[in-house]
């Protein structure tokens, strides 16, 4: 504990004669979740009053249905991605979610959430487990500063509440509504589906892939569920069913671009099957060359041929 204490001297003296990071922000791979990849920037990691590391988190859908639950979670349907500001506390294991910023296409902001003001137990295993990791053993040798920044966008004024124990509830509630009204009606194709994305929403994937599984058997040819339902059998690490799943997407429809994104997600990122996922990412920009993710897909071409090449 002494140690800790005189630690924790040092960076707040640090932390009042250290500069501010670069404005150019560099985004590092730090995890993906069942919907999203998640990046963290290291030179926003700031020592706050209170002795936690503060830390930005990026998270972006890896795939349109995973962008349009988020869009609906946060109610906004120009949503592409957003950025978390959590305290980590290293000594308690612990995080507060601070203030969570939600962008459009363009990456400008369209609005700022207020988190939780209570730290919640890290969880083994969790995107907050990760971080710590990254920036706990680094207390020493990171500049730190008293004040964070949220990287590469401005501030504004737009300020709401995001009550989490609420939405949580909420959800519970909800996923407990459905399963009586899938327990009632058997064969009902969107109470059945609904279930299944409330299952994937409350990060519960087995039974979202047997919910998902009985909206199968009644529509076999349902591209939203097989690329959710596949997006459940990734969490879980069963990539052969993950991958049958975005294949029997794409045949079902050839020009469903969620298969093909998904399915050269898992070879590169999951596998480490880069010559695979290059194929299908040229397949899918055969099919789109324009939007968003047909840059970054691009994007992806571009830095694994490259590295192939070397």
């Amino acid at each position: 504990m002494a140690t800790f204490i005189r630690s924790l001297f040092l960076l707040t003296f640090l932390a009042a004669v250290l500069p501010h990071p670069a404005a150019a922000v560099q985004w590092l791979p730090l995890t993906s979740t069942a919907r999203y990849q998640v990046a963290i920037d290291n030179d926003s990691i700031r020592l706050t009053p209170l002795g936690r590391l503060a830390v930005w988190l990026r998270f972006t859908p890896f795939s349109e249905s995973g962008q349009r639950a988020a869009a609906a979670d946060y109610g906004d349907k120009n949503y592409r991605s957003h950025m978390e500001l959590y305290e980590i506390d290293c000594s308690e294991k612990s995080a507060v979610l601070m203030l969570i910023d939600i962008f459009d296409a363009s990456r400008a902001r369209l609005k700022r959430l207020k988190g939780n003001s209570r730290p919640d137990a890290i969880i083994a295993g969790s995107t907050l487990e990760k971080t710590a990791e990254m920036v706990c053993p680094a207390l020493d040798d990171e500049e730190l500063e008293e004040e964070p920044q949220a990287p590469d966008h401005e501030s504004d004024n737009t300020r709401t509440t995001l009550p989490s124990d609420q939405t949580s509830s909420e959800l519970q509630l909800k996923i407990q509504e459905l399963e009586k009204k899938a327990a009632a009606e058997p064969a009902n194709l969107e109470t059945l589906r609904s279930l299944g994305n409330a299952y994937f929403d409350a990060d519960l994937p087995q039974q979202a892939i047997a919910a998902y599984d009985r909206v199968l058997a009644l529509q076999p040819d349902d591209t939203d569920v097989l690329n959710d339902q596949g997006a459940m059998y990734r969490q879980i690490g069963d990539f052969t069913k993950a991958l049958a799943n975005f294949e029997r997407a794409f045949k079902a429809d050839p020009k469903n671009l969620e298969s093909l994104y998904n399915n050269a997600y898992v070879h590169a990122f999951d596998l480490n099957d880069i010559s695979r996922a290059l194929v299908i990412w040229r397949r899918y920009l055969e099919l789109d060359s324009s939007s968003e993710t047909a840059r970054s897909v691009a994007g992806f071409v571009e830095r694994y041929q490259q590295q192939i090449n070397q």
